[in-house]
């Protein structure tokens, strides 16, 4: 368990309106998620809804998930 919270807390990849993904019927996933959400908030990060993160005009979504303007 302290093996996920650590691999989403302090990856490199972490920024803001970064996507994580956790698998609900993965074994640990269930109780690390109270640890990753806390360890994410003590970092200043919002947790929001994945619709208040994708842009729906004008924008297209590349293969490695960032969002680009179409104009």
């Amino acid at each position: 368990m302290d093996d996920i919270v650590k691999r989403v807390v302090e990856s490199d990849k972490l920024n803001n309106g970064a996507i994580i993904l956790m698998h609900n019927g993965a074994k640990y996933t269930a109780d690390a998620l109270d640890a990753v959400i806390t360890g994410l908030q003590e970092k200043g990060y919002e947790l929001v809804p994945i619709s208040q993160l994708i842009y729906k005009d004008k924008y297209h979504m590349k293969a490695d998930g960032t969002q680009v303007s179409g104009e």
